[in-house]
């Protein structure tokens, strides 16, 4: 469509306010577009609506942070099972930038913590925010033992918050679907909610009916696996005070 446009990919980034080879990341496919630079690129290749409806079927590729950001922005509620590092939403600046070093390249590395950061702005406004954290999220040093200590801190005190609950999945508690990886469902006041899974390199993204109820069954069976709140809270302040103080 921009070839046929007659723009090339400098003007085309032009037109959408950001850099070539941010256009040029979107055409081979390496980073999902948001939505507001989706709505940029109708205007300046005159599509017709046509980018727009191929937004909604954007299921399966790379679901870095402002692709998120979009889907969180204006959530009621955020369900989410993570087996992997701490939730962005309950990251430390510290924990982030050290966990996403692992995986984002140097010059978006800086990028990546902001829209991060911003996402983290919508906690306090969600009805519920649920989270439940297998036990290696809580073990695996990001960043040596004083970033890890103050994160697990920080854990505990977002968890007194009245609209969050937080809960551990013990190594012990097998016998649920958290095995096939994180999962999160973010439901919504006035549009259908949806599904999906966050990584660098994949993930889908749905709003399919079906599919959002079966990811809120399978985070049913997950949260009433993990340990109870309080339980779970006491673990992480056990993690905390005799592995990092």
């Amino acid at each position: 469509m921009r070839e046929r446009a007659g723009m090339n990919q400098t003007e085309l980034a032009t037109a959408c306010l950001c850099s070539r080879s941010h256009i040029s990341d979107i055409e081979q496919g390496h980073i999902l577009p948001t939505l507001e630079e989706i709505r940029r690129m109708e205007q300046a290749l005159d599509a017709d609506g046509v980018l727009l409806e191929l937004y909604g079927m954007l299921n399966i590729g790379i679901q870095e942070s402002a692709t998120v950001a979009d889907a969180e922005r204006d959530a009621l509620a955020i369900t989410m099972y993570e087996s992997r590092t701490v939730p962005g939403l309950l990251e430390t600046p510290d924990y982030m930038r050290a966990a996403l070093s692992t995986g984002v390249p140097a010059g978006r590395l800086d990028r990546e913590v902001a829209i991060r950061r911003a996402r983290q702005k919508i906690l306090p406004g969600l009805k519920s925010a649920w989270f439940v954290l297998a036990e290696p999220v809580l073990r695996w040093e990001y960043g040596g033992p004083e970033i890890m200590r103050d994160q697990l801190a920080h854990l505990e005190q977002v968890a007194t918050r009245p609209n969050v609950g937080i809960q551990v999945m013990p190594f012990t508690s097998t016998r649920h679907p958290g095995g096939n990886g994180p999962l999160i469902v973010i439901e919504y006041r006035d549009r259908p909610g949806i599904w999906f899974t966050e990584g660098p390199r994949s993930g889908r993204m749905s709003d399919d009916r079906d599919e959002v109820l079966e990811a809120l069954h399978d985070l049913s069976i997950i949260k009433a696996a993990a340990l109870p709140i309080h339980e779970s809270i006491n673990l992480i302040r056990n993690i905390r005070e005799t592995e990092h103080e």
